[in-house]
């Protein structure tokens, strides 16, 4: 599919820690890209009422338990989250968003598969064309790298904006290299994929 015809989403979510087993979603953002043209108009953003707490976790993300009395489940917006997710979803280390979103979706019956593209993979490709040396792949790294300017750091709505910039960015110059295609720029992504996480965050 050509590059600009492919449907992105950029997405982040905060959640009440790392762990898979036992921590949970609290907030999650959608920022739509199509025709390579980020809609800001359409970005979608919710707080979800996680069932526990980690009061740790707030000094990261800043969300607190007062925030989330009122919010929704995850089953309350799982339908919403569903249906604007319809396409490629992008993001910085995007894996563990998506894998988050899969277990929840898992629970409640519903099979969540789609492709992904981690813009901390493609800046690693990009910058081995560009025969340069692999430095901070951190979104805060990539933010500095770009020259965007950092506000509102982990909160899901910002971060999602910040990698759909990054990624817009990245994608010029793909195009420019001859990358023309969403199939093009997955297999270069996943071509760049690594063990460690130690970018992450």
């Amino acid at each position: 599919m050509d590059l600009k015809a492919a449907k992105f989403y950029a997405i982040d979510i905060e959640t009440t820690g790392l762990n898979l087993d036992k921590d949970e979603i609290i907030s999650f953002a959608c920022v739509p890209i199509i025709n390579l043209k980020i809609l800001v108009r359409d970005t979608f953003y919710t707080l979800i009422k996680p069932k526990s707490y980690n009061y740790q976790a707030m000094r990261y993300h800043g969300v607190s338990k007062d925030n989330l009395m009122d919010a929704p489940v995850f089953d309350e917006v799982s339908e919403r989250i569903l249906k604007v997710l319809d396409g490629i979803l992008v993001g910085h280390t995007v894996e563990f968003d998506f894998t988050f979103l899969k277990t929840n979706f898992k629970a409640l019956g519903v099979r969540f598969k789609r492709e992904l593209v981690d813009i901390a993979m493609v800046e690693r490709w990009l910058k081995r064309k560009r025969k340069a040396d692999e430095k901070d792949l951190t979104l805060d790294g990539m933010m500095a790298t770009y020259g965007l300017k950092q506000y509102y750091r982990h909160n899901a709505a910002a971060d999602a904006f910040f990698a759909a910039q990054i990624f817009q960015i990245q994608m010029r110059e793909m195009m420019a290299l001859g990358i023309d295609s969403a199939e093009k720029v997955i297999k270069a992504a996943k071509s760049c994929r690594y063990a460690h996480r130690d970018f992450a965050f």
